[in-house]
């Protein structure tokens, strides 16, 4: 072998670790890459134009994006429906037009009321936006290549989304109202062309109306999903402790340099990119999913106990535990959402992915509404107590969640999914 051969396949061994095979898949990474950079410019620029420009105070800003936060989980369900009765590529496309629709009127906004009508529509129409895609990348990738493009979509996302704010900080320091539109123009221009490659993605049949007397699926009613769904989300706090959590704690409770956490979430991006698709390989079936579960619960229980002990020591011991804590985390976080994916595409009937993965949306609640403030003030309050306390939250969760999916896997009622569920219990559990 020349070694023009060997560079080229070393070349391409890197690319196959971060795309997938040419065809659909890696046409939806090009989706996920493109909205990306314009979610990262528009996260990074768009509050503090809001407060630079417009004139709000940060807690106006918040107020929005919580509310978004709350009608996307309220919509998450109807907006499932729409994905089965008329189609997941279709209601991809329009959401992701309804996005640009939203980021160019944001350039009108000059009060608190109309920044958060925005914010609220913009919000709600990029968490819909996930779930209709849920179903789109079900319809599209079937059992086999659902749960591994999801991974290569994530890790493509996290390295799309830093890039994206290294770039907003220059954005940031120019500091002119003309700049910041830009990026919102920007960012809608990009959504329009990432409605348009949704476009070209094959075609996935609606799924006939059918009423529940003929044995039509309902997620709504669907106990044991729900409760997996709500535990699930358990792990997204998670995530919340690293980003929010870790920083305030390392600022106001530790003697490590302020800098580092720059420094943790750069760890936590590239472990994202390099280790999200290897992870997620043994997540394409419930028994995988949900041993992954459990793992990313316990390491997360011991990345708090980690993150108590760097508080009262010398600043370069705090800073090697708090690196510890966050390597910690992030497992646990790639874990958790490779296990997310299995559980909910795979305890889901394949007739009705759209209305399941609304559902299985609202378990994000407790991480989306009352995440933040757990994270910021029970640690900074409680000290190592706080910590603890939020050790022992991941502990309770660890021990729901295997009995959580035993429950949801024994009230299966389609024999199409036999083959991925047959080793999550014993074969003579009888099946309501």
């Amino acid at each position: 072998m020349t070694d023009a051969e060997r560079i080229r396949r070393g070349r391409t061994s890197i690319w196959s670790k971060l795309l997938p095979d040419p065809g659909p898949g890696r046409l939806l990474v090009l989706c996920t890459a493109v909205a990306s950079l314009g979610n990262g410019l528009y996260m990074a620029g768009g509050a503090v134009y809001f407060v630079r420009v417009v004139g709000l105070s940060p807690g106006q800003v918040g107020i929005g994006l919580s509310t978004a936060g709350v009608m996307a989980l309220v919509l998450g369900v109807p907006v499932g429906f729409l994905a089965d009765r008329f189609g997941p590529r279709g209601t991809t496309a329009v959401l992701a037009l309804c996005k640009a629709a939203m980021l160019i009127s944001a350039a009108f906004v000059h009060s608190f009321p109309m920044y958060v009508v925005m914010a609220a529509l913009l919000g709600t129409a990029e968490q819909t936006g996930h779930v209709a895609r849920g179903a789109l990348v079900s319809g599209v990738m079937g059992k086999e290549g659902r749960v591994k493009l999801s991974a290569y979509m994530r890790s493509v996302f996290n390295g799309g989304f830093a890039l994206a704010s290294l770039a907003a900080g220059f954005v940031i320091a120019v500091d002119s109202p003309d700049v910041y539109l830009a990026l919102f123009w920007g960012n809608a221009v990009a959504m329009v062309v990432v409605s348009g490659l949704y476009m070209r993605l094959p075609r996935v049949p609606r799924q006939p109306r059918r009423p529940r007397r003929n044995g039509g699926p309902s997620a709504v009613r669907d106990l044991p999903y729900i409760l997996v769904a709500q535990v699930s989300g358990l792990a997204r706090i998670g995530p919340t402790v690293l980003a929010l959590g870790i920083p305030l704690w390392l600022v106001t409770h530790t003697d490590a340099p302020r800098a580092m956490a720059a420094w943790l979430m750069l760890i936590n991006t590239l472990m994202v990119v390099f280790l999200q698709v290897y992870v997620a390989r043994d997540a394409d079936t419930v028994p995988g999913a949900s041993r992954l579960q459990r793992w990313a619960f316990l390491v997360l229980a011991v990345a708090c106990a980690a993150a108590a002990l760097s508080g009262g020591i010398p600043g370069w011991a705090a800073a090697a535990v708090l690196a510890i804590a966050t390597v910690l985390f992030t497992l646990g976080e790639i874990w958790g959402e490779a296990a997310r994916w299995g559980l909910r595409y795979e305890l889901a009937p394949d007739n009705a992915q759209g209305q399941y993965g609304g559902v299985f949306a609202t378990g994000d609640a407790l991480a989306v509404i009352a995440g933040p403030v757990l994270v910021t003030t029970v640690p900074d309050r409680l000290g190592l107590a706080g910590w603890l306390l939020l050790a022992a939250l991941f502990m309770v969760s660890l021990a729901l969640s295997g009995p959580a999916v035993r429950w949801a896997v024994r009230t299966r009622v389609s024999d199409s999914e036999e083959s991925n569920l047959r080793d999550a219990v014993p074969t003579t559990t009888p099946r309501q």
